[in-house]
């Protein structure tokens, strides 16, 4: 079993590191300390936690027999995208909504 979510983590880790890549242009980036908001940015390696955990998590409830291992492949590949999909959404939303906020502000000084 151990063996099991190692491979499903390494695979559900290189998804996310892909979709990194696909969503920044193909150029990694690597973490940094930021100055304002303070705190650690922490880039590609963000990405890779996150579908890692994801594919971890939907192979250890979603998958019967582990052992199959085109099975924990196609399901830690489909977690990882998942995952990268969730958050995705979720920078959308938060540019939507500045984009909304800017246009109230555009309309109240007009």
């Amino acid at each position: 079993m151990t063996n099991t979510l190692v491979i499903a983590g390494l695979i559900g880790g290189f998804t996310g590191v892909l979709a990194h890549l696909m969503r920044n242009g193909k150029v990694l980036v690597f973490p940094k300390v930021r100055k304002r908001p303070q705190g650690i940015y922490l880039g590609f390696l963000a990405d890779f936690f996150i579908g890692s955990a994801a594919s971890i998590f939907a192979v250890t409830y979603l998958i019967p027999d582990p052992e199959v291992l085109r099975t924990l492949i196609g399901v830690s590949i489909l977690a990882g995208m998942t995952a990268e999909n969730v958050l995705l959404k979720r920078e959308l939303s938060t540019e939507q909504a500045k984009i909304e906020g800017l246009d109230r502000i555009n309309k109240r000084l007009n």
